[in-house]
C-alpha cells in the first residue's frame, strides 16, 4: 500500500504526516502526488500491518517542477527537493543521509517523461536560492519585500525560494520576525496570497507552513 506523506520538523526533529487515502502501486500514488506537489513531501511505501517502511521521492527539483533538473539532495530543514545547481550554498541533505535522518529507507522514483523543458528552467535557479538565502535576514526590509512581491509576480517560481526561506526559520526567528511576516502576508500578489491561505489547510505541507508563518489561514 503507498500513501501520500508530509514532512516538517517539530522542536528539530522530523514529524511525518500520513494521507489516510491509499494506493495500489508507487506509480498511482506519484501521479496523485504531482497534482498538489506543494501540499506532500513524498510517497511512502506501507506495509500490511501499516508501517511506513520506505520513502520515495519525486526525482525532479523543486516544488513545481519547473526546474526540469534531477533532484539529488534535500534542503536541510524544509526537505524541499534540490538539483546541484540549486542547492548552491544551501544547507542539505543527501538522500541517504535523510535516511538516516527518518530512520527510513528512501529513494528517488525513477525519472518520468511529464516532464519537459521550459524557459522557467533557466531562471528558478537563483532567484529561489537568493531569495531562500536573504529572506531571514531581510524580511523586515519594506523595499526587500516590495521586491520579492515584484518577482513573486512575475515569475511564479520565485515561489520556492519563499517557501524555503520561510519554512526554514527556527520557531525564535517566527516570533523575533511575526509582524513584519504578517506584513509580507497582507503585500503578496494576490493570487500567491490565496494559493497559501489555501494551502494553510494543510498545516504540516510546505505551503501550508509558509503560510501559517505569514499570517495567513482559511476563515471558516
Amino acid at each position: 500500500m503507498f500513501r501520500l506523506i508530509q514532512l516538517h520538523t517539530e522542536d528539530g526533529v522530523p514529524r511525518i504526516g500520513v494521507d489516510p487515502d491509499g494506493y495500489v502501486s508507487a506509480r498511482a500514488a506519484l501521479a496523485h502526488y504531482r497534482t498538489a506537489p506543494a501540499t506532500y513531501f513524498a510517497v511512502g511505501r506501507f506495509d500490511h500491518e501499516g508501517t511506513l517502511t520506505e520513502v520515495i521521492l519525486d526525482p525532479i527539483c523543486g516544488l513545481d517542477g519547473a526546474c526540469q533538473r534531477p533532484a539529488s539532495v534535500v534542503h536541510a530543514k524544509t526537505y524541499e527537493r534540490l538539483c546541484e545547481r540549486c542547492a548552491s550554498g544551501l544547507d542539505v541533505l543527501t538522500v541517504p543521509q535523510l535516511a538516516r535522518r527518518l530512520g527510513i529507507a528512501c529513494r528517488l522514483a525513477p525519472s518520468v517523461a511529464r516532464f519537459r523543458q521550459t524557459g522557467l528552467g533557466g531562471l528558478r535557479a537563483p532567484a529561489g536560492n537568493r531569495i531562500a538565502r536573504e529572506f531571514a535576514e531581510h524580511v523586515h526590509d519594506p523595499k526587500w519585500r516590495q521586491g520579492l512581491c515584484t518577482e513573486l509576480s512575475q515569475s511564479p517560481t520565485a515561489l520556492n525560494g519563499l517557501l524555503i526561506g520561510a519554512g526554514a526559520l527556527s520557531h525564535r526567528q517566527v516570533l523575533d520576525l511575526y509582524p513584519v511576516l504578517c506584513a509580507l502576508g497582507d503585500e503578496l500578489p494576490a493570487q500567491v496570497r490565496s494559493d497559501l491561505t489555501r494551502a494553510t489547510a494543510r498545516p504540516l505541507s510546505p505551503a501550508g507552513v509558509a503560510g501559517l508563518r505569514l499570517g495567513l489561514s482559511v476563515r471558516p
